[in-house]
């Protein structure tokens, strides 16, 4: 039985409430969602875990969540952070069958979907067609355990959240639980580190609006460098605009899972960037409901 993790908090329900709206609307046949983090559950949100911990403590969150997810008899989870929506269709096949099941054949206790091919750093071996073309990270690689959606052996990660429970009790947030995990694991079992992959994005995407075919990102890849090269030469002043477009379009990820890199929050504000990319491909009113209801302190 497979799930999908959303943690959250009071400030940020309004956004996991979008989040949960684009899984319904962007991918079919998703897995039950379980929001933890609220004192209070949220009707839009569906299932809601009790609150045992401190609301500050995301680790003993996601800790508690996940055992009580292990007893249920849950195996695999979809861990997605409550600002990081779909910006797009999903691959509901590779979702929902294609990865749980190549996961399970090549022991895998972490698969990220923000695909190595994504302007992203690549540290590992790619694998062939028959897996997908999955990168199989090195257990050095700086992102092993990037918390951009991903999929998790619960067993594994319950042991490893355990591990840096009782070692680093202080580490608490979710951007310390990325640079600490790798040690915790190494605490558990070395050889899980070599257990870890992350998706290629382009060809395995459900959708097939013009920024997500795989001959147009590569085109517009080789053409930013000359189009920048113009613009400096004959229009100087009109660089920050186009450096600003160029940004936003790299930091949307094509693939299985489609996201923007940074979510829909930055720094404790609306990410206006995501926004402008909503509005861009054609879901203004979404902007818009955003602006309108969400109100992060």
């Amino acid at each position: 039985m497979n799930a999908i993790l959303m943690p959250t908090c009071e400030p940020y329900a309004p956004v996991a409430a979008f989040t949960r709206g684009r899984l319904d609307a962007w991918w079919p046949g998703h897995p039950d969602v379980v929001v933890c983090g609220l004192a209070e559950p949220v009707p839009s949100l569906g299932e809601c875990l009790p609150l045992t911990v401190d609301p500050r403590d995301w680790v003993g969150i996601v800790l508690d969540a996940v055992r009580r997810l292990e007893e249920r008899g849950t195996e695999w989870l979809y861990l997605v952070l409550d600002d990081h929506p779909p910006f797009g269709p999903c691959n509901a096949d590779y979702l929902n069958r294609r990865l749980p099941e190549l996961a399970a054949e090549l022991g895998a206790i972490q698969v990220n979907l923000l695909g190595w091919d994504q302007h992203q750093p690549q540290d590992g071996a790619v694998l062939g067609r028959r897996h997908l073309f999955w990168q199989r990270n090195s257990p050095d690689f700086r992102w092993n355990f990037s918390l951009h959606p991903g999929f998790w052996h619960v067993l594994t990660l319950r042991r490893m959240l355990e591990s840096l429970r009782s070692n680093s009790p202080d580490i608490r947030s979710a951007r310390e639980f990325e640079g600490a995990m790798p040690v915790a694991c190494r605490r558990v079992d070395p050889g899980l580190l070599e257990r870890t992959y992350r998706v290629r994005g382009d060809g395995f995407t459900a959708g097939s609006r013009w920024f997500e075919s795989r001959g147009m990102r590569v085109l517009t890849q080789r053409l930013i460098g000359p189009t920048r090269l113009a613009v400096r030469l004959g229009w100087p002043r009109r660089l920050p605009a186009i450096d600003a477009a160029v940004l936003t379009y790299h930091r949307y990820a094509n693939g299985p899972y489609p996201m923007f890199w940074s979510g829909l929050v930055r720094g404790r504000k609306l990410h206006e960037e995501a926004l402008r990319f909503l509005a861009w491909t054609g879901h203004s009113a979404l902007a818009d409901d955003l602006r309108r209801t969400v109100r992060l302190t």
